[in-house]
């Protein structure tokens, strides 16, 4: 008796996403039953079966893991996007102090007097004058060729 009900509990579930009509009613022995097509001669209800969802294009949308997978990919997408815009800024930050270095050399350079140079290991040398212009034209080269 019980399994029957079951049974038919099972079928109306599985029957659900179905258009077709339910019905329930109690057979002869008293049991409750489940089905689309009910007996002849038996008072039967018609259940009330949920819809599926409505869909534009006649077919479900996206599963779960599709849309998943595809949040995940753009979220991968976003961060390596950020990524790359951090390291244009990061260039351009660069780009910015070498063409702000260059000015500054150009001027330093170009106003004479005593030209001593700081060299990158720190010590101290003094340019001469042959020195000295290759230095300017290789600045205002850079910055020709880098510089707005």
């Amino acid at each position: 008796m019980i399994a029957k009900t079951l049974i038919g509990g099972i079928l109306l579930l599985a029957m659900a996403g179905a258009q077709a009509a339910m019905y329930k009613w109690k057979d002869e022995h008293g049991n409750t039953q489940f089905g689309q097509f009910p007996p002849a001669g038996v008072e039967a209800k018609r259940m009330k079966t949920p819809h599926a969802p409505a869909s534009s294009s006649g077919k479900s949308g996206p599963g779960l893991q599709d849309r998943v997978k595809a949040l995940e990919e753009k979220q991968g997408q976003d961060r390596e996007n950020a990524q790359m815009a951090n390291q244009e800024k990061e260039r351009a930050a660069q780009l910015k102090q070498n063409c702000d270095n260059a000015r500054k050399t150009v001027q330093l350079l170009e106003r004479g007097g005593n030209r001593r140079y700081r060299m990158p290991d720190g010590s101290v040398q003094r340019l001469d004058e042959k020195e000295t212009r290759r230095r300017i034209d290789e600045s205002k080269k850079y910055l020709k060729d880098n510089c707005s």
